[in-house]
């Protein structure tokens, strides 16, 4: 091969190379930018405030003031007001009423008031009545036992401003025993449905008021 091919040829094989190396140096450079991560420029949110103490004791009483107001509300007095009618005033000096409704209260507390027994005559065709009994005073923890021509129908019980009904017979003996004082005496009200009558009267532990019912 003369010089000059030799020549030519190594020119061409230099040329060669440096292309190659232009390339390969491309490719890199390429592959570096591609696999660059995305600058992520969103501001970040920002972070929540912690409570404080101060919003902890709010929320604590108000937590408080609720259970409050619940239990005052569960234990408040369910007393009906006093009746300062006329009609009362009778009902208390006559110590009956056929007027007054059923649950009626006629006193603000209750007085001791002798205890008296009544005869009920009625024409009633039925062979049971219903009798209505309630403290027509204070709720002050009187218990009482109703018995039938001595026989106990129920077990002793406190007498409330909301009327208890009992079934009984039209004919017979009722008796209203005294079980418990709460204070100032066992005061109660009765109402016989088989005569439309209420009467208001009181007694004493280990005694009772007796209501004999008889029919014409």
């Amino acid at each position: 091969m003369s010089n000059n091919n030799q020549k030519q040829f190594s020119d061409r094989t230099a040329n060669k190379a440096n292309v190659d190396t232009n390339n390969r140096e491309e490719q890199l450079l390429r592959s570096s930018v591609e696999s660059e991560q995305p600058v992520d420029v969103t501001e970040p949110m920002p972070k929540k405030k912690g409570k404080t103490k101060a919003d902890k004791k709010l929320k604590i009483t108000g937590l408080v003031l609720a259970g409050l107001f619940v239990v005052s509300i569960f234990f408040m007095p369910t007393s009906s007001s006093v009746n300062t009618s006329e009609q009362a005033i009778q009902a208390l000096e006559n110590r009956i009423s056929t007027q007054l409704p059923i649950g009626v209260r006629i006193l603000s507390k209750d007085e001791n008031l002798a205890g008296q027994d009544r005869t009920i005559t009625h024409s009633s065709p039925t062979d049971e009545n219903k009798i209505h009994i309630w403290d027509y005073a204070a709720e002050d923890g009187d218990y009482v036992q109703i018995l039938v021509d001595g026989v106990a129908i129920c077990d002793p019980f406190m007498i409330k401003n909301k009327p208890v009904v009992f079934t009984v017979p039209t004919t017979g003996e009722i008796q209203v025993l005294g079980i418990r004082d709460g204070g100032g005496g066992i005061t109660y009200a009765v109402h016989y449905d088989v005569n439309g009558t209420t009467y208001f009267n009181g007694t004493d532990v280990g005694n009772g008021n007796r209501y004999t019912l008889i029919k014409e």
